[in-house]
């Protein structure tokens, strides 16, 4: 195996990874816990997603540096230039925002002070859930852009 072919596995990977468990968190758990699991979903919440954001985490790093390599190792920079390369754009800005709000902005409280200090919880949930759906979304277009271009399609 080359070292292109290589940390294209690595980038396919992590970012099945990482996807995966925004749509499982979106999908099952983030339901769950709003109508089903707990009286108290904040701690609950709290709990889980310190054992999930350690694998977020290193998805998101592993992401990017197989992506950052794969533009050198092809030479693709011309590429972020292009418009028919959107999903290339789009993918190196959704992956921006994830680094932020799990580099950045979780490190820092503001997304606990942001949700879960609200005044309203059941609002505040919902927006939550609303947010990660709309994360989920625009990840699977992007995903399936980028499968679709590179597929001739």
């Amino acid at each position: 195996m080359t070292l292109p072919g290589f940390a294209l596995a690595v980038h396919v990977l992590s970012v099945v990874w990482w996807i995966g468990g925004l749509a499982f968190v979106t999908l099952v758990f983030l339901p769950a816990l709003r109508r089903e699991l707990d009286d108290d979903p904040p701690r609950l919440f709290e709990a889980i997603e310190h054992r999930f954001s350690l694998q977020a985490r290193i998805a998101l790093i592993l992401t990017g540096l197989s992506g950052f390599y794969l533009l050198y190792a092809f030479d693709a920079w011309a590429w972020l230039a292009l418009p028919r390369f959107w999903w290339l754009q789009a993918m190196i800005g959704y992956w921006l925002l994830f680094a932020l709000a799990l580099f950045v902005a979780e490190p820092l409280g503001l997304m606990q002070r942001l949700f879960f200090g609200a005044r309203d919880p059941n609002r505040a949930w919902r927006y939550f859930h609303a947010l990660h759906a709309a994360l989920l979304a625009g990840g699977a277009v992007i995903i399936a852009a980028a499968v679709a271009a590179n597929h001739g399609l």
